[in-house]
């Protein structure tokens, strides 16, 4: 068998090193870690590309002008001289929306960047939710963000279903916290007879919002495929999508 290492001095090999070196449990060994070695920095560099990159700079006010030609992952920045401390404050939340988001009794009122644009780039949004007596906000998820709900006011049942369809959920009073994590299917309902409200964070300027229901039944997903996955008749699958509640504001 030809010797690469002999035709190619530059070159080294565990069989090049064999021959000045006696062959040996060291030896073994040597080229064993050295092969790890390899293997350990070609995943490393792996796992560092694909982590999200940290922003480039303090803050990046975002441009919702409609006639920004700029296309980008986010939005492009309000240029700093246009920047003022108005920007960075955001009253939206000092009081509940007034359109009913479920037409269940409740509503969210919204703090992403759309609302609130200096947000951008910063990784976090927030949300008030307010309940009638018997409110609900219906099981949905945010594909994007984890998310934690702080109760202000009121007594409310809330919970999320795990990756392996367990369901983990509390009643909650004034002061209590509570995390969904992120893209698990979760829901909110006020349990008490007055008023309840609380202040959601999460961990995404636009965090995404699907309502498990709504975007089931109301999408333009085959009847038959609904009908099969959901183990029901045309009949039923009918009555289902004409008794979802409407999804106002959305």
């Amino acid at each position: 068998m030809k010797n690469y290492s002999a035709d190619h001095p530059g070159s080294y090999s565990c069989q090049a090193w064999s021959s000045v070196w006696a062959p040996n449990l060291v030896h073994v060994l040597a080229c064993s870690a050295l092969v790890l070695v390899v293997i350990m920095a070609a995943m490393t560099s792996t796992m560092v590309q694909a982590v999200d990159p940290d922003q480039l700079q303090d803050f990046c006010v975002a441009d919702l002008s409609p006639t920004n030609p700029v296309i980008v992952n986010g939005f492009p920045c309000k240029p700093s001289a246009n920047v003022t401390s108005k920007d960075f404050l955001f009253t939206g939340l000092s009081t509940p929306a007034t359109v009913p988001t479920t037409g269940i009794k409740a509503t969210a009122t919204f703090a992403t960047v759309f609302e609130y644009p200096a947000l951008n780039t910063l990784g976090i949004s927030h949300a008030r939710l307010d309940f009638g007596p018997g409110g609900v906000i219906p099981p949905h998820t945010h594909p994007l963000a984890s998310e934690t709900l702080y109760v202000l006011e009121g007594t409310i049942y809330t919970g999320f279903v795990s990756y392996e369809g367990v369901l983990y959920a509390e009643t909650l009073k004034v002061g209590d916290l509570y995390v969904f994590p992120k893209g698990t299917i979760h829901f909110q309902i006020n349990v008490g007879t007055t008023h309840a409200a609380s202040l959601n964070a999460l961990t995404s300027q636009d965090p995404g919002l699907l309502f498990v229901a709504n975007h089931l039944l109301a999408s333009n997903i085959p009847d038959a495929v609904l009908e099969t996955s959901l183990g029901i008749n045309a009949t039923a699958l009918k009555y289902l999508q004409a008794s979802v509640p409407p999804l106002e504001g959305f």
